[in-house]
């Protein structure tokens, strides 16, 4: 299983026109984020200042299990979603890649 860092935006063109089912529509998400929250399943959600944007951090899930959560927002709110690795691995993959180069140039590592 994997992490994920999101992106969200707000669509603001297919909002509700009436406060009232604006107001149901935004509380609906409210519930649905804080049972994600507390499910595990995200670790993190958070706003930007202008309100209609924020991100989000996942726990460790499968990309078919984010993508059922995501769907659940649709149409409503799009995402921009980037699957992460451990800064850790990263150097680790650096660091061997490095070597390899090394050793094809004939330079001791």
């Amino acid at each position: 299983m994997t992490t994920y860092f999101g992106l969200w935006r707000v669509e603001t063109t297919i909002q509700p026109q009436d406060p009232r089912m604006a107001m149901q529509l935004y509380q609906a998400f409210g519930a649905q984020i804080k049972r994600d929250i507390e499910s595990g399943e995200i670790k993190d959600s958070q706003s930007f200042l202008e309100g209609n944007a924020g991100y989000f951090i996942s726990g460790d899930i499968t990309e078919e299990r984010l993508h059922q959560i995501v769907l659940r927002y649709a149409p409503y709110v799009t995402f921009e979603i980037h699957k992460t690795i451990p800064v850790q691995k990263t150097i680790e993959n650096l660091v061997a890649i490095a070597k390899e180069r090394a050793a094809m140039m004939a330079v001791p590592a």
